[in-house]
């Protein structure tokens, strides 16, 4: 199955191909949101990314359908 990735600020240039802000991740039928971050080897600065399919917010646990958009944001922190 085809999943669509956006990633956003930081994160697009956390891939180990380095500067990009969308791409198609193929991942096997059931595969979660974690198992979508594993592939992409992104690891956000801090360890915390704001996750979403569909524009909803998402748990690493979910389960990815084909077709579906999983949107990936660092999340900031500060005072």
């Amino acid at each position: 199955m085809i999943v669509h990735v956006r990633l956003h600020t930081t994160l697009r240039r956390a891939t180990p191909e380095g500067l990009l802000d969308r791409l198609d991740l193929e991942l096997d039928p059931g595969a979660t949101v974690a198992e979508a971050l594993a592939r992409l080897e992104i690891l956000p600065r801090g360890g915390f990314v704001v996750m979403a399919v569909n524009g909803k917010l998402a748990k690493a646990e979910q389960v990815l359908n084909d077709g579906d958009e999983l949107r990936l944001v660092p999340s900031v922190s500060g005072g």
